[in-house]
């Protein structure tokens, strides 16, 4: 009998039975916040991820995404399979499907057999891809939001929540940010009124998913998925498109609705976006200095 590493006896009764030792997984990233292993289970191959609280707490993201929007990472696992289902459901993304979840502990999920992908292995379905999963996902909207599960944020909430955040955000971060950006970012939250809030994944890379062997593309990282203002991703993927990429992707993406206004709004995005180190740069300078795609 085999045990699943960093889970008590009773948090293993009711799993599938392991038929070898879990093979621990080396984690893509320096700060990453869980623990990954592969499982050779009765009920076939699966994943365990196991949070590490402690990077949590010393995570500028996390500390962003559960200020803004009240998420309560990692007690929020527990919602990670009405997440999967949600995404099965609306997007265009393989989703895994989740075996197993306990708030602020554990996720265990399918595996998905593929390729990790790197932003080097990217072409041009790939973008397709993307563009038809950020377009059915963007259709999705409410007036309200917050946790995917239960957004309870009005949309007056949010100039105000942003610029509080981009505030405690720029006062933890080791890295001075100019005093005149942080005016404008302030300013330009001031003015912003975002009306619809959509499904959204703020920490969106292309190393965060799979190819599958049918060629379609899986999420496999479901963490940080929040309601918020669609510009939030589309501020991003400038980070993340050449610029024959991005014709590709509006062109896709316009069958479901317009590209939004970024002028308005980017300087903020793009502001709140470095904060969190989701690309992990650290030079403010070349962060802002990164090619308007869209507009």
């Amino acid at each position: 009998m085999y045990s699943y590493p960093c889970l008590h006896v009773d948090q293993q009764e009711t799993l599938p039975v392991l038929r070898a030792p879990a093979s621990p997984l080396e984690a893509q990233f320096s700060d990453s916040t869980h623990q990954l292993w592969l499982c050779d289970t009765d009920d076939g191959m699966m994943i365990l991820k196991v949070c590490h609280e402690a990077r949590v707490k010393e995570s500028l993201f996390w500390l962003g995404i559960n200020y803004l929007f009240q998420l309560d990472f990692p007690n929020s696992l527990g919602n990670t399979q009405f997440i999967s289902q949600f995404l099965q459901r609306e997007g265009g993304f393989a989703i895994p499907n989740v075996v197993a979840e306990q708030a602020g502990h554990y996720v265990l999920v399918r595996y998905l057999e593929g390729t990790d992908l790197s932003a080097e292995d990217i072409d041009s379905n790939m973008v397709t891809q993307l563009a038809h999963h950020w377009g059915k996902l963007h259709q999705q909207t409410s007036s309200q939001w917050g946790r995917i599960s239960h957004p309870i944020f009005k949309a007056t909430d949010w100039p105000v929540r942003l610029e509080q955040t981009i505030q405690l955000l720029s006062d933890r971060i080791n890295i001075t940010i100019p005093a005149d950006i942080l005016k404008l970012s302030h300013q330009q939250c001031r003015r912003l009124s975002p009306q619809e809030f959509v499904p959204i994944m703020p920490d969106f890379r292309w190393d965060q998913l799979r190819q599958c062997e049918d060629e379609k593309i899986a999420a496999l990282d479901l963490d940080a998925f929040v309601r918020a203002p669609r510009e939030i991703e589309w501020v991003l993927l400038e980070y993340l498109l050449s610029p024959q990429q991005a014709i590709l992707f509006a062109k896709v993406y316009t069958h479901y609705q317009p590209i939004p206004e970024l002028t308005n709004c980017r300087l903020s995005y793009r502001l709140f976006l470095f904060l969190m180190n989701v690309l992990g740069e650290t030079d403010l300078e070349d962060w802002f200095d990164q090619p308007v795609l869209f507009d």
